[in-house]
């Protein structure tokens, strides 16, 4: 009784360790897509500063040209001139990287002194004095805009590395995280494993040890020889622990049935099926599935959620259901697929030899089905849809 009950924990332990896995693990993916889209943000930014920066010095040089209208060219730098400092502004609050904050400086100052030359520039100009204005435009005016400009794709360049430097920490985290869940279900697994193995010492009868000594003829008939029950395939404990690792690493639903398979050969099954929840959660459909032909999945259909079958009691109740097999066909576990928001579908396995019986085949069922869990959405989806054939 009390192996049982640890054994319990123990795969309780194990679930727990991969939910919460998957949960950071999908929290770091979300960070590190933060960081990559605000890359993109800063160096987009960057580059209208650099660009505005660009249309002033020309529009400058026009004050001067004979011919370009210095009246137009002069309107066009004073709408341009807020609009930089708009841009400098919101640039500036995008940086997070201190020595990109750093940088930003001397641009400011640059623009801020490009600013006060170019109203001198525009009062020369207006007074006649053209060749004060040349120098001024292509003299001072081209240092502070060339200051402006360099400073700035300084601070972008910080400002990326950085925040490349960001996404590198949570890779590391992420493979922390793979690691420790992994090693976590494998000692769960090797405890199981062991504990599965040790047999339990059954204590004769009292009437049976009197009896024992008695005469030949006074003891009862033996009972006819009973057939062993092929003992049921044990799971490679190295098989498991790559197989828990893989598992936590799937991004894509194409990747689901070859690791139904690999489960399939580590638990000694000759099939499985993802069945997921309708939107309604009144039918289970098949999703992803290993071992059966095409016209085997399309002629199951859906399973009503009030069925009198396992699969059905599996998505009601929430907790694994056992069909023992007989001579003609195998047995079957069926595990459902728990999120916090409750149960959206079952996963079922068609065992062999009898191996449905053998607890650390349960075991690994339950938590694969943990782990399919975060994987699957009880939302109809079309990439789900074209790998339910597969294998």
């Amino acid at each position: 009784m009390q192996s049982r009950v640890i054994r319990t924990l123990l795969v309780v332990v194990a679930i727990v360790v991969g939910l919460a896995a998957a949960y950071f693990l999908k929290t770091i993916e979300s960070s590190i897509t933060g960081e990559r889209t605000s890359t993109d943000v800063v160096r987009a930014q960057g580059q209208d500063v650099t660009t505005t920066l660009g249309d002033i010095r020309t529009a400058q040089t026009a004050y001067v040209a004979r011919g370009q209208g210095e009246a137009f060219w002069m309107e066009r730098v004073s709408k341009l001139l807020p609009t930089l400092d708009q841009q400098m502004n919101a640039f500036r609050a995008t940086l997070t990287s201190p020595v990109a904050r750093g940088g930003i400086e001397p641009a400011t100052a640059a623009i801020e002194n490009l600013q006060k030359l170019d109203a001198r520039a525009q009062e020369y100009v207006k007074s006649g004095q053209v060749l004060l204005a040349s120098d001024l435009i292509f003299s001072d005016g081209l240092d502070a805009a060339s200051t402006a400009t360099k400073q700035i794709e300084q601070a972008v360049s910080d400002e990326i590395a950085a925040r490349q430097a960001n996404v590198a920490e949570l890779r590391n985290r992420e493979l922390l995280i793979v690691g420790s869940g992994a090693g976590a279900m494998l000692l769960v697994l090797l405890v199981l494993g062991f504990s599965g193995a040790r047999g339990e010492t059954v204590e004769m009868p009292i009437s049976l040890k009197d009896t024992a000594s008695e005469p030949a003829a006074m003891a009862p008939m033996a009972p006819p020889p009973v057939e062993p029950i092929p003992a049921a395939k044990t799971p490679n404990l190295g098989t498991i622990a790559k197989l828990c690792s893989d598992l936590a690493r799937v991004h894509e639903s194409s990747e689901l049935p070859r690791l139904l398979e690999r489960t399939a050969q580590a638990i000694d099954a000759s099939g499985m099926i993802v069945w997921i929840a309708d939107p309604g959660g009144d039918q289970l459909r098949p999703s992803v599935s290993f071992g059966y032909a095409q016209q085997v999945i399309a002629k199951m259909g859906c399973i009503a959620r009030e069925a009198t079958n396992a699969a059905a009691a599996a998505y009601r109740t929430g907790e694994m259901r056992t069909v023992a097999g007989d001579g003609v066909s195998h047995g079957a576990l069926i595990a459902p697929l728990v999120t916090a928001d409750g149960c959206i579908g079952v996963l079922s396995a068609e065992m062999k030899g009898g191996s449905e019986k053998d607890e650390s085949s349960q075991s690994l069922v339950s938590i694969v089905a943990a782990q399919l869990a975060t994987l699957v959405s009880p939302s109809p989806s079309a990439a789900l849809d074209q790998t339910a054939a597969e294998a």
